[in-house]
């Protein structure tokens, strides 16, 4: 059985103790600290919060509905925005869901995705012909932003 800390002792390359001492996160100095930092990050890349790796699931879950889209004829920006924001937002409430309080990291995670979804969205109401499946997307979209814009 292990105590609280664990005493260990390791050989090092020379490349490998620069890349341990070139480790600059929450202030480690020591190289026990160092050690706990690689440990931290090496947990943090592969545990089920890591949003990298939340990512990797939820995109792999929307590939099937992604690979049918791209064997159509009808290509839609709106379409392909929607899948991309589904994607990173069901990232970002997983890596974030045993947060407290879980709003602010939530918001901050999924940020990125609902701007690229906003600008994809302005882009469909700007152009005069907008990639969307059907050209009543975009009129529905265009009078729809322009009675919010126009309050």
């Amino acid at each position: 059985m292990l105590n609280k800390s664990q005493s260990i002792s390791a050989r090092l390359s020379a490349d490998d103790y620069a890349y341990l001492m070139s480790i600059d996160r929450n202030g480690a100095v020591t190289q026990s600290e160092k050690v706990r930092e690689l440990i931290a990050i090496a947990r943090d890349s592969v545990g089920m919060h890591s949003f990298a790796r939340a990512y990797i699931s939820s995109s792999e879950a929307v590939l099937p509905i992604k690979a049918r889209y791209v064997e159509e004829d009808n290509r839609s920006l709106l379409v392909e925005a929607l899948l991309e924001l589904l994607a990173e937002s069901a990232a970002a409430v997983q890596s974030c869901a045993d947060n407290e309080p879980i709003a602010p990291q939530l918001e901050q995670k999924s940020l990125p995705a609902i701007e690229a979804f906003l600008e994809k969205i302005l882009l469909l109401a700007l152009q005069d012909s907008p990639r969307t499946a059907d050209s009543a997307t975009a009129t529905r979209i265009k009078k729809q932003l322009d009675s919010l814009l126009n309050k």
